[in-house]
């Protein structure tokens, strides 16, 4: 679940080794469509072959449970996500662990990107070419076996110390340092927080 995690981002357009899971849990290997962080939580096209441009399927959010093209993995999600028109998305797994690290893309002006079901070429080279570092992102964790993701908003944020040290009060030394507001520890830190927590509780699974 590691391994993905520190390849180098992939170029907008272009065809990569992945695979999609199933609704029935099937893994079906191939070569996937990597369009932009923006239009892969919308849609996913399985190839065969690298080279055969023609002969791919199209896969949308309630179609398949999750899919990995290069070094990038989402997950089907029903929720309702900022600038979505639709709940069913797919989500970006950022760090796999006890606690899963998801982080969702839009477009904040509602301008530069458009999408419909029905997808043009065109439509698709102006994802090629839009600047992914415009897009905004809203941060999400899930714990354990927990259904319901925990987001990371205003809300939240705002008693950063407080949320998030119960977050992981299982891991007593990285709470005290959250709720100490330590330095490295703060609300810019959520994704180095959850990896610290992950490597504490794998070691802890690894010594009983």
């Amino acid at each position: 679940g590691y391994a993905q995690e520190n390849q180098p981002e992939p170029k907008r357009g272009s065809i990569l080794p992945g695979y999609i899971i199933t609704l029935q849990g099937d893994t079906v290997k191939g070569y996937l469509l990597n369009i932009n962080l923006w239009l892969n939580q919308k849609m996913t096209f399985l190839y065969k072959d690298s080279a055969d441009r023609e002969g791919r399927v199209k896969y949308k959010p309630k179609e398949i449970k999750a899919y990995q093209v290069g070094p990038r993995y989402y997950e089907s999600v029903d929720h309702p996500f900022t600038n979505s028109m639709r709940s069913d998305n797919f989500l970006l797994r950022k760090v796999d662990g006890r606690i899963k690290y998801y982080v969702w893309y839009f477009d904040e002006d509602k301008t530069k990107l458009t999408y419909s079901d029905n997808i043009s070429l065109a439509d698709l080279g102006k994802a090629f070419l839009f600047d992914e570092s415009e897009l905004w992102k809203n941060e999400f964790a899930r714990k354990g076996n927990e259904v319901t993701l925990t987001e990371f908003g205003l809300k939240f944020l705002m008693k950063f110390a407080k949320n998030m040290s119960e977050f992981v009060s299982d891991d007593v030394e990285l709470a005290q340092k959250i709720a100490g507001k330590t330095e490295g520890y703060k609300n810019i830190n959520i994704e180095a927080i959850i990896r610290e927590y992950n490597d504490w509780h794998l070691k802890t699974q690894l010594k009983k």
